[in-house]
């Protein structure tokens, strides 16, 4: 139970509890953090995909240049064919003398002067001296060849021309053919410039994914910390603070735990605490104030019956009656008042704790004595009591056990129809750590709408019967550290168990 708070306290707490910040201070912080998180992660996930594109972009357009390139190379290699053919071509014919060849001799100076127009277009312009240089030395040869060679086979002076002209010959074949080459070695300049480009693009792709994957793995591990000190924490203290105010611990408070929502949450948990503290007062003084009423109400209940009827045989009894007859109103008289006092004790014992004088009993002895007196005072009403109790050791109260135990028989013969056994059990139940005793009757049972009222001060299913013997009982079990219950029995009947715990349990009061 948390301490009394008076109005002054719970004034002060209402002033002291939540701690107002501006609005636009407290509101959204963590929503900027989530925000701001989430920008740096998108950031950098953003500029890597840019940044790749732009990679995978280079590595594109130099392997397109590369296969452009590899078709540059090609045609620079047939160029350099066509001319070196057009050379065998002719020495062919120059020594065959004859011109056996000339019906593939001009395919080649036509793919000679072809390709290198076809170069044209694809090598750069610092290039195009050699192609034209290929184009003169090709048509030069060509023109040495028919002007002067062709004409002269067959001629005596043959001999002498081919001598005249081979050198020329030789020098116009070779420039043409090393600048084809040239060409050929320029293209693949190229291309290995792009190859090597491409492969730059590349490793600058992985360098790039790699950075970028480990930086958002950073961005994300930062701010999952950053985030996870900003809410569990916090969350933990919130939690830790509810499991105390579902306790009705609401004297402690929250306090600072953070910023923003969760503070503000916070501070609304204080202000809660702070009305439920006070709420709780108003309660308990309301249930304070109701229970005095019940007690009072069942108290005037029950001592009004009695009362009436002593005031009621007061007022007919008169001198000039028989002495028979007076006696007979005095022993009603004596036997009303005696339920009363019967109610002032029941009352006083479930009203007014008082500590247990443990010592160390013999339950099932306790037991026996109990069902003895009780039948012997003639309680009993002819009624058969049995009892079959195991014997057991307990450290308990023999004086406010035996005080359960009559009342328990007492409202076992309330209960049963005349005539009818009522049997009394004791047992050891290891398992549940229990002496378990028993008393049961052959009554019309507890109906289920009853049996979570039974043990309630003031109520009763007996006429003339207090309403305190079965709520004594229950107070006195508690006090021992066990539980009362109440259930049916497979006939008619009901079941009335005590449990006692079998260790030595510490002194307590009686629950009231």
């Amino acid at each position: 139970m948390s301490p009394t708070v008076t109005e002054s306290d719970t004034s002060a707490g209402r002033a002291e509890g939540p701690r107002h910040q501006p609005k636009n201070a407290r509101s959204g912080v963590l929503s900027r953090r989530l925000a701001a998180g989430f920008a740096a992660v998108s950031f950098v996930a953003l500029a890597m995909c840019l940044v790749l594109e732009a990679l995978l972009g280079t590595v594109e357009r130099s392997v397109g240049e590369m296969q452009y390139g590899e078709a540059t190379i090609q045609e620079g290699l047939a160029l350099a064919t066509a001319a070196r053919e057009q050379y065998i071509h002719q020495a062919h014919m120059l020594i065959e003398q004859g011109d056996g060849h000339m019906d593939h001799y001009p395919r080649w100076v036509e793919r000679v002067q072809s390709g290198a127009q076809a170069l044209r277009a694809r090598l750069p312009a610092s290039e195009h001296w050699r192609i034209d240089a290929v184009i003169k030395d090709s048509s030069a040869l060509d023109s040495l060849f028919r002007g002067e060679l062709l004409p002269a086979i067959g001629r005596p002076d043959f001999a002498l021309v081919v001598r005249q002209n081979h050198e020329e010959l030789e020098r116009l074949s070779a420039s043409a053919v090393a600048n084809a080459d040239s060409l050929a070695r320029s293209a693949e300049a190229g291309m290995a410039h792009e190859h090597h480009r491409a492969i730059r693009a590349s490793r600058w792709g992985l360098l790039t994914g790699a950075g970028g994957m480990l930086s958002v793995v950073l961005l994300s591990v930062l701010y999952t910390a950053r985030l996870r000190r900003s809410l569990l924490t916090p969350l933990a203290s919130l939690v830790a603070a509810a499991g105390r105010f579902g306790q009705g611990e609401f004297s402690t408070r929250v306090g600072r735990i953070g910023e923003g929502e969760l503070q503000a949450v916070a501070d609304a948990c204080d202000h809660m605490a702070v009305e439920l503290q006070a709420r709780e007062q108003r309660l308990l003084a309301a249930e304070r104030m109701a229970v005095i009423g019940q007690f009072a109400a069942g108290i005037a209940h029950e001592l009004n019956n009695p009362i009436g009827v002593i005031r009621g045989y007061l007022k007919t009894m008169k001198p000039t009656q028989p002495v028979d007859m007076l006696k007979e109103e005095l022993q009603i008289l004596d036997e009303e008042a005696a339920a009363c006092q019967r109610i002032a004790e029941d009352l006083l014992a479930f009203a007014a704790p008082k500590g247990l004088n443990r010592e160390r009993t013999r339950v099932d002895e306790l037991l026996g004595s109990a069902v003895h007196r009780f039948v012997d005072s003639g309680e009993a009403q002819g009624r058969q009591i049995s009892v079959a109790a195991v014997p057991s050791e307990l450290l308990a109260d023999a004086g406010r056990l035996r005080q359960v135990i009559l009342n328990l028989l007492r409202n076992a013969v309330q209960a049963s129809p005349a005539g009818s056994p009522i049997e009394v059990t004791g047992e050891v139940v290891p398992e549940q750590g229990s002496y378990i005793l028993s008393v049961a009757d052959r009554g019309p049972g507890v109906r289920d709408v009853d049996k979570p009222r039974i043990f309630e001060p003031f109520f009763s299913m007996h006429v003339g019967g207090s309403g305190l013997g079965l709520a004594v009982c229950h107070g006195i079990i508690v006090a021992h550290g066990g539980r009362i219950t109440v259930k049916d029995r497979s006939g008619p009947g009901a079941v009335l168990s005590v449990y006692l715990p079998l260790g030595v349990a510490k002194e307590s009061r009686l629950a009231s």
